[in-house]
């Protein structure tokens, strides 16, 4: 049986001018550091990649979250 989808509020915080912190349901998924070209996305475990817009780098880190729950 298929399960409802529920929206979920997804926080954007700018902590500095090139860094924002990614949040769903008071659960920090990462940062996204814009500072130079391509984008360095940091995980909350702590590994990172790169992205080329801020769009991928969220993408990449709800892709993530949704993995592990």
């Amino acid at each position: 049986m298929a399960r409802k989808n529920k929206p979920v509020a997804v926080e954007i915080n700018e902590l500095d001018d090139s860094v924002s912190q990614i949040i769903i349901n008071k659960v920090i998924l990462g940062t996204v550091d814009e500072k130079d070209s391509p984008l360095v996305v940091t995980f909350a475990d702590g590994h990172t990649q790169t992205a080329d817009n801020f769009d991928n780098a969220v993408a990449s880190l709800l892709a993530e979250y949704n993995l592990h729950h």
